[in-house]
């Protein structure tokens, strides 16, 4: 495979001492150069000589990112290390509390307003009503609206702990930086990062029935949650929280099993005489027609003459069944913060049920908005050109507008700061002639002035 390129003995030859330059190394073809990155090839030179070989190399890229990829295998791609079939099986579809708090969280990202704004030559900014982009979030591809395709990005990031969102550009090739066509949301189970010694990604690989599609690093919005053990994937929340979820399913499974089979606690009947194995099978017939099942669930037991039950399983009383259950739900919901009011895990009035939406919106909802923000305005906003950036529109909450309106008030009252001061205090760019403290006092009073004259 080395020599397919450049013919027999090219890399050989650039090995040998005094042929190995910057002007040769460049030459040589990429899958061919992965050999100078291969660890086993560094070690066999002091780090002095590595330095001097390899000057314009080691500039390219931090030292992280060159440690990193150096780890990894010849042609080997890092592979996530949860099972995303479990988490989404055991996890969200298998577990009510899950479903709740991350249909929850994803409807409430998905339904925040979006605004486009253009930052002018004096740093003002002008929100504009009409844009390409926002009319790209609006119908982002045929099959999907922006709250659809918010709520998808959303959900797999809470889990599988990353988004990946692809830009259909307008046919001028992958790596161009015109704006997108079309967007779409991937799977992540089914994405694997290509890695790249220099610029640490290299770009994507999609594999879905055998069949697989690369994209390059542009083509590709990664975003991801923080995870302290893996350099290139996200940490599921629904992994955090995988104890719990055990516990709370086969909690859940036993309550079935417990309707299924009378609604008590296992037992036996025992026997003060040897049962012939007639009546042996006689009765154990009787009991499954009598007894299991939900329609016979506490139905009164009738024993023969010497026949006795002895309970062998410990009641759910004595297991604070119900209370452990409820534990494991909360801890569920403490793993994604969402308040218990809102999952149906406690009792809610109006007035808690407000204050827990507004903690879902400005503890939950409005960090998720500016991790998605940022990634979009380093990803899309600049194909638009550098002056264009993305915004979501805080004051479109509805559980927010009150807090909105204390700020505003507050911003109003406070006579010691500018009008900058104030703008930047509400989510506002500044004006030029903005840094004064008398600036609203002073136009008025000039207004003033006009009018008596």
């Amino acid at each position: 495979m080395l020599e397919s390129a450049q013919g027999p003995g090219f890399v050989k030859g650039m090995a040998e001492p005094g042929l190995i330059s910057k002007s040769n190394i460049k030459r040589i073809p990429f899958q061919h150069f992965c050999i100078f990155v291969n660890p086993v090839f560094l070690l066999s030179f002091q780090n002095e000589i590595a330095m001097k070989i390899f000057p314009w190399f080691l500039n390219k890229a931090s030292a992280t990112t060159r440690a990193i990829t150096m780890v990894l295998p010849l042609g080997s791609n890092p592979v996530p290390r949860t099972k995303y079939k479990a988490l989404a099986e055991e996890g969200y579809s298998g577990n009510t509390v899950v479903f709740a708090c991350i249909r929850e969280i994803a409807e409430a990202c998905a339904g925040v307003e979006w605004g486009m704004y253009r930052k002018s030559a004096s740093g003002e900014r002008e929100r504009v009503s009409d844009h390409p982009a926002l009319e790209l979030l609006r119908k982002p591809n045929p099959f999907q609206g922006r709250f659809e395709l918010f709520e998808s990005a959303i959900s797999y990031l809470y889990l599988s702990g990353n988004i990946y969102m692809e830009s259909v550009d307008s046919g001028t090739g992958q790596d161009k930086t015109s704006p997108p066509r079309e967007l779409y949301v991937l799977r992540p189970d089914r994405v694997r990062i290509i890695p790249h010694p220099i610029h640490r990604i290299g770009g994507y690989e999609y594999e879905v029935g055998g069949r697989k599609q690369k994209f390059s690093a542009r083509q590709i919005l990664h975003l991801k949650l923080f995870n302290p053990l893996d350099d290139w994937y996200g940490l599921s929340p629904v992994q955090v929280a995988s104890l719990a979820i055990d516990k709370l399913n086969q909690g859940d499974r036993w309550n079935a099993s417990l309707l299924q089979n009378s609604a008590v606690p296992s037992g036996a009947l025992v026997s003060r005489q040897r049962l012939s194995d007639e009546q042996f099978r006689r009765l154990r017939d009787e009991m499954r027609e009598q007894l299991q099942g939900v329609r016979h669930a506490r139905e009164p037991l009738l024993l023969e003459q010497d026949l006795d039950w002895k309970e062998l399983g410990v009641s759910p009383k004595d297991m604070d069944w119900i209370e452990g259950l409820r534990l494991s739900a909360a801890q569920i919901a403490q793993v994604f913060n969402v308040p218990p009011e809102l999952v149906g895990l406690q009792e809610a009035t109006y007035q808690n049920r407000k204050e827990a939406r507004k903690a879902l919106y400005s503890e939950v909802v409005c960090p998720v908005l500016s991790r998605l923000r940022d990634g979009l305005n380093q990803w899309l906003s600049p194909r638009y050109g550098p002056e264009w950036t993305l915004e979501y529109d805080r004051d479109s909450i509805p559980a927010l507008a009150e807090d909105q309106e204390s700020l505003w008030n507050r911003a109003n009252q406070s006579d010691f700061l500018t009008v900058n001061e104030k703008r930047r205090m509400v989510g506002y760019g500044e004006l030029s002639d903005g840094d004064s403290l008398t600036f609203s006092r002073t136009k008025k009073k000039k207004e003033d002035h006009t009018n008596e004259k």
